[in-house]
């Protein structure tokens, strides 16, 4: 398995079974460590391709996103996490992708419009990073455009956690109703400033899913 992160091969799409084999653990990390509620559970009961787009507060987060579905996820890591060959082996059997943050990555951006108009999965998260202080925070373009290019519905998602460094603490996953594909007023013109508009709704959505939460 190639994981390094200049040479990970965004041409071929291969789906790992390893997030399958770990589920047992999951779901007992996620009623032992935290306490973990899910809301909205029908709003990802679906077969074909869309976005999953959550806030982020914890390393932890993706493995929370997974264990609210049977179906196999891919999601989005930065590129530092590569720099561990071992670590690197790990989120590519999670279904794990690298992608540069900052620099205006084309080709993870790319395989995750690929991936979704193949009818999977995807988990980015719009903030870009985790956040500091658990709130959620203002949202990069990268999700409006995936969304546009793949002609993609978004779950918005809020991650909401009582105490992110004490164990047991409650956390609750509220999947909000998906922000439909023919709702988002793309134009044929493909302003950026569209991506941004989107993606500051998507995020505008997911702070309201998180208010309810608390």
């Amino acid at each position: 398995m190639t994981v390094k992160v200049n040479n990970y091969n965004f041409n071929e799409i291969k789906k790992h079974n390893l997030m399958n084999v770990i589920r047992p653990v999951g779901n007992l990390f996620c009623k032992t460590y935290y306490k973990v509620e899910y809301i909205g559970l029908e709003n990802i009961d679906r077969k074909d391709g869309f976005i999953i787009a959550p806030n982020h507060i914890t390393e932890f987060d993706p493995l929370l996103i997974a264990m609210a579905s049977k179906r196999l996820f891919y999601y989005i890591a930065k590129c530092e996490l590569f720099q561990n060959s071992l670590l690197a082996k790990a989120i590519v059997g999670l279904n794990g992708f690298p992608i540069m943050r900052g620099k205006g990555d084309m080709r993870a951006i790319n395989y995750a419009v690929e991936l979704v108009r193949r009818g999977e999965v995807l988990c980015i998260f719009p903030e870009g990073t985790r956040s500091a202080d658990g709130m959620p925070h203002e949202a990069k373009s990268g999700v409006g455009y995936i969304a546009r290019h793949a002609a993609a519905d978004v779950v918005p998602t809020a991650i909401y956690m009582e105490d992110k460094d004490k164990k047991g603490s409650k956390v609750i996953v509220k999947f909000g109703e998906p922000i439909r594909y023919s709702d988002m007023g793309f134009t044929d013109g493909g302003k950026t400033s569209e991506n941004k508009r989107v993606a500051k709704r998507v995020m505008d959505e997911i702070v309201r899913l998180w208010e309810e939460c608390k």
